[in-house]
């Protein structure tokens, strides 16, 4: 299944946006990757283009046109939006996704959302922790260089218009998720309905924090495996993840409100308290409540 991700960016080095899609970087520390002469090490495989620009001077002409219309010289002005389409790893093998071909849909899909945009596109197929999903970036100027006729989707009568923002909104971040879905659905990809609220909510920040302290309990697990000992844990769940699967567990089973809480209490030391019908809980090993888990 293919799932959009959206960044907006206030750094003003667009370079940096060049460099990210063209050069290996740690997925973890999110850090250029050097050679043993310091020097950056080229992505193995990827496709790059350029949408009303050039994409190996992109910065350049970001700037260039920034200046023209003085935007984006302050610190707290969005420079760039970067959107992630990922195609789930099934694609390749089921529906005949190639690099070539998610490329070509990732310009087709920018040149019909992002009219009149300075844009990069660019293909990767690494994915995460070495996934092999097929993913591609678009990154634009988030001025606007280009007047272009009016769409439905577009708010007000200046998102049609040169030298001003990309504006995003509910709306039209709803409008390209049901783009995406169209194109793949077009294309016979695997694909779930992205208007449907997610039943788990798992932000970026729990993401890189699982896959960090996996990587550490992984290599603490070949040290005791090494002295002859079973690991007591083999896989990491942080906190919110490991309240989300207790309080699924506990629902299926409880009787009511109280029986939910007591159990919650009972099974895992899991503090409910109730305000007004909004739950919040309290992990066992923390002194703050989490609310908002599910």
């Amino acid at each position: 299944m293919a799932i959009l991700k959206h960044i907006a960016s206030k750094n003003a080095d667009y370079g940096e946006a060049q460099r990210y899609l063209i050069f290996q970087y740690d997925e973890y520390t999110n850090k250029l990757i050097l050679d043993e002469n310091g020097r950056q090490i080229p992505r193995k495989e990827y496709c790059l283009d350029g949408i009303n620009c050039d994409p190996f001077t992109f910065d350049m002409e970001c700037k260039e046109l920034n200046t023209q219309y003085h935007k984006n010289h302050s610190y707290n002005e969005i420079k760039s939006h970067h959107y992630i389409i990922s195609f789930g790893p099934d694609d390749c093998d089921e529906c005949g996704l190639t690099r070539e071909k998610a490329q070509a849909l990732g310009l087709e899909y920018a040149r019909k959302n992002f009219p009149g945009h300075q844009a990069l596109v660019c293909t990767h197929t690494d994915g995460h922790n070495g996934s092999g999903n097929i993913h591609v970036h678009i990154i634009i100027n988030s001025l606007r260089k280009y007047d272009i006729p009016k769409e439905d989707y577009m708010e007000r009568n200046c998102d049609s218009l040169a030298r001003y923002k990309h504006h995003v909104s509910k709306d039209y971040l709803q409008h390209l998720q049901k783009s995406l879905m169209d194109i793949c659905n077009r294309e016979n990809l695997h694909q779930v309905d992205l208007l449907s609220p997610s039943e788990n909510k798992i932000t970026d920040k729990e993401y890189y924090a699982a896959k960090r302290n996996q990587k550490k309990l992984d290599k603490l697990n070949e040290q005791i495996l090494a002295d002859g000992l079973t690991p007591h844990k083999t896989t990491f769940q942080t906190q919110k993840p490991y309240l989300r699967d207790t309080i699924t567990e506990i629902s299926h089973t409880a009787k009511d409100v109280e029986d939910f809480k007591k159990q919650l209490y009972e099974k895992y030391q899991i503090v409910v308290t109730d305000h007004r019908g909004h739950f919040s809980y309290l992990h066992p090993e923390r002194e703050k409540i989490l609310p908002d888990v599910l």
